[in-house]
């Protein structure tokens, strides 16, 4: 896959293949080449010993940009590296040893919090600060993880709501659905109440209203629906107030639902467990760029 057959693509097949529209790819491409070659240089300076002549070592199999749109591939699609090697015509260990080593970059470019993004993708001012903001929404989802080989680890990461080893990312969106923050890679049990204690929602959006289901029940200044009492109904009242609140925390769903269109956030991974916040970042940040220059 090269140029050529890039450009002959409609503008759909790109949005299939890479999760982004022609725009938002080629906005990360200017801004990402010339950092990913940036950090290849000052990696080559800092490496110990006998220094290699310009153009010397052996010859990288693909170019910069194909190797962008191969990673990017691999995070939209979750295949085998030899199915994805076999599009750009190298082999499974040259897809699997440049993806490990282009989303490194990709993590550095694409922040996970929207307003970092709005500030590094914008060619002028950024057109929204977090003080707009009058309500986000804040859930959490799981994402599969391979069983771990230690027992230690096993227990850690073992889900019981979802009866396998899972890691949890909290993700904050305002009332249309537009992704704001993502706090990914925590272990599969942890209470989502404990992740919003944690996390800086409550630092970067003080003055916005703060709505969320009923796991965050108890913490002070987030909304949740009303629960029925044991052994007593809800008034109508009730009810009707929690539909209305439902009406409008689906929106932080279908934030979910963009994100989870990266198979590799909800498929099982391939990776350790230890890279799933480099690679959720990366994601979501990508999502965030289709949003601002799509």
């Amino acid at each position: 896959m090269n140029l050529e057959h890039l450009s002959s693509y409609p503008a759909g097949k790109v949005r299939a293949l890479f999760g982004l529209t022609v725009a938002a790819l080629s906005e990360l491409l200017v801004k990402m080449l010339p950092e990913l070659l940036r950090q290849r240089q000052a990696e080559r300076v800092r490496r110990p010993g006998r220094q290699r002549a310009v153009g010397g070592g052996r010859r990288r199999r693909l170019n910069p940009y194909q190797e962008v749109l191969l990673t990017l591939v691999y995070l939209r699609h979750n295949g085998a590296h030899a199915v994805v090697g076999e599009l750009f015509g190298v082999s499974a260990d040259t897809a699997e040893n440049t993806f490990h080593e282009v989303v490194f970059v990709l993590r550095d470019i694409c922040p996970a919090q929207r307003w970092d993004a709005e500030k590094r993708w914008k060619k002028n001012e950024p057109s929204w600060t977090p003080d707009e903001v009058e309500r986000v929404l804040i859930d959490s989802f799981e994402s599969p993880v391979r069983r771990p080989s230690l027992p230690d680890r096993q227990k850690r990461v073992y889900s019981g709501k979802k009866k396998r080893h899972t890691l949890k990312s909290q993700v904050v969106t305002e009332t249309k659905g537009e992704i704001l923050d993502l706090d990914p890679g925590h272990r599969g049990p942890t209470a989502d109440k404990r992740l919003y204690e944690q996390s800086t929602v409550e630092e970067h959006y003080p003055n916005a209203q703060k709505q969320g289901d009923l796991a965050y029940q108890g913490i002070t200044g987030v909304r949740v629906p009303h629960k029925q009492p044991k052994g007593r109904h809800l008034t109508e009242e009730q009810r009707a107030e929690n539909r209305r609140l439902a009406a409008i925390r689906v929106h932080v769903e279908h934030g979910i639902r963009r994100i989870k269109g990266w198979r590799i956030v909800r498929d099982d991974y391939r990776i350790a467990l230890g890279l799933f916040p480099l690679i959720a970042s990366p994601v979501v940040g990508l999502v965030q760029l289709v949003r601002i220059v799509g």
